[in-house]
C-alpha cells in the first residue's frame, strides 16, 4: 500500500489510498524501503480505523496481585506479561488486537527473557508496533522490567 505525505498549512496530512479509508480492520505497515522486522517479531506500523475501540494500559512490573515483586528477571518477565494479558483479556480483547508494545528493561541481556514471557502469554506469532529501551532505573529499584501496550479493535457492532 502506497501512503503520501502532503503538507498542509504546515502540518504533514497523511493521505491514505481509499481502500484504506474505508477499511474496518486495522492494518499492518512493513514497507520494502526498510528494513524487515527482527526476527520477523514485531510489525513497523498499525493503521487503526476510525472507530475503533481503544485500550492504553499503565506499565506493569513484575508484581503478585499482593504487591510483592517477583525474583530475578524471569519472574518478573513473566508477570509484567501476565498482569498486562489480564488486562487485555478484562477489556474484552485479544493479542491480536494489541497494536504497540513498549518495554523498558535494565539489561540488555534480559531481552531474550523477556521477550520469551511474552511470547508465551501473546502468542508466538504476536507482532504488535514494538520498541525495547534500555534505561539505567525503574520507579523502584527492585524493578527489572516494565512494559506497557496500546491494544484497538473495532466494535463487534459495526
Amino acid at each position: 500500500m502506497k501512503v503520501l505525505w502532503t503538507a498542509f498549512a504546515g502540518a504533514l496530512v497523511l493521505a491514505l489510498p481509499a481502500a484504506a479509508e474505508e477499511s474496518r480492520e486495522i492494518i499492518t505497515f512493513n514497507p520494502e524501503t526498510l528494513p524487515a522486522p527482527f526476527k520477523n517479531r514485531f510489525s513497523h506500523g498499525k493503521l487503526i480505523p476510525s472507530g475503533a475501540q481503544w485500550l492504553f494500559t499503565a506499565g506493569q512490573t513484575g508484581r503478585f496481585p499482593d504487591g510483592t515483586i517477583g525474583e530475578g528477571i524471569e519472574e518478573q518477565a513473566d508477570l509484567a506479561m501476565r498482569n498486562l494479558y489480564s488486562i487485555v483479556k478484562e477489556a474484552g480483547m485479544s493479542s491480536d488486537d494489541v497494536v504497540k508494545m513498549t518495554i523498558y528493561y535494565l539489561d540488555p541481556a534480559h531481552l531474550p527473557i523477556i521477550v520469551a514471557a511474552r511470547n508465551r502469554h501473546f502468542g508466538e506469532d504476536f507482532k504488535p508496533a514494538s520498541t525495547a529501551v534500555g534505561i539505567s532505573a525503574l520507579a523502584r529499584p527492585q524493578y527489572l522490567v516494565e512494559v506497557e501496550l496500546v491494544a484497538a479493535r473495532m466494535p463487534d457492532n459495526e
